[in-house]
């Protein structure tokens, strides 16, 4: 990090910092109601290792802090058969998983 970086990184944190005050809570995993109908454009983590954008009839899961941790999620609901496909698209501050169902 550099010293030039520091002012606008302080700038990001308090913007974010009064977007949570501003709603009263803390920062939780947002709803199928509070989401836009079409999912983001984004970096995707298919199992075959190709980049995929997430359709647009997905439906949106939850976030994750990491990439690996939705790739994780994605593939362990394969696995388990509760859907047949998954996207890890890439948003501001967190990892965005989307299902065919």
């Amino acid at each position: 990090m550099t010293l030039s970086s520091v002012p606008a990184l302080a700038r990001r944190l308090a913007g974010t910092a009064a977007l949570v005050l501003a709603a009263g809570t803390v920062c939780l995993p947002a709803t199928a109601a509070t989401l836009p109908a079409q999912p983001p454009q984004g970096v995707a983590a298919p199992q075959n290792g190709a980049a995929q954008r997430p359709a647009g009839d997905d439906v949106y899961r939850t976030w994750y802090t990491s990439h690996s941790k939705c790739v994780a999620a994605g593939q362990g609901g394969i696995d388990r058969g509760h859907w047949e496909h998954y996207t890890c698209s890439e948003g501001d501050w967190f990892w965005h998983l989307w299902t065919n169902r």
